[in-house]
């Protein structure tokens, strides 16, 4: 039997649950993986749980797999997939920490965010006070009383005898 027929029986044995099957897979081709991984990305670690991860994929959706080309064939694209989806993953990620650590950095070493948060309380409080002495006097009290006295409506109502509603 020729070795594409024998991997096509092999693949149809492990779609059936045949777990001795799938051992031999295994067994045949994760020398193989690992070494096409390991070659990629230098870390024996990542490129075995690649392709552990191939195989427990595989395993997984055994009843639905579909294979158009040879077992090795389509396990060696698996394994290159899977190692570029890792580094593109490891760059993003990579970048992030570089960002993070240049932010964390530029934070402890410039204390203008906080006094920039200052700044920006200075002005409101100055453009509140501008358009306070627009309000009429009355409306001017009851705001200065509420906000810096923190006084209740009903105390407000009270202090310049009038309705709570007035206040309001």
């Amino acid at each position: 039997m020729n070795q594409e027929r024998k991997e096509k029986d092999l693949i149809r044995q492990i779609a059936n649950g045949d777990e001795e099957a799938f051992e031999k897979l295994f067994n045949t081709y994760f020398r193989y993986l690992h070494n096409v991984a390991y070659n990629r990305l230098r870390s024996g670690e990542v490129a075995e749980d690649i392709v552990q991860d191939i195989f427990a994929d595989l395993w997984k959706n055994r009843k639905t797999l579909k294979i158009h080309t040879s077992v090795q064939s389509w396990l060696f694209q698996a394994v290159k997939n899977r190692v570029y989806k890792y580094i593109r993953h490891r760059s993003v990620r990579e970048k992030e920490m570089y960002i993070r650590r240049i932010h964390d950095d530029y934070y402890a070493q410039n204390p203008f965010p906080q006094s920039q948060k200052v700044i920006e309380g200075e002005e409101l409080k100055h453009m509140v006070s501008a358009h306070l002495n627009d309000l009429p006097e009355k409306s001017r009290t009851i705001f200065s009383l509420s906000r810096e006295e923190q006084y209740t409506h009903n105390q407000n109502a009270e202090k310049l005898n009038c309705s709570p509603k007035t206040v309001e």
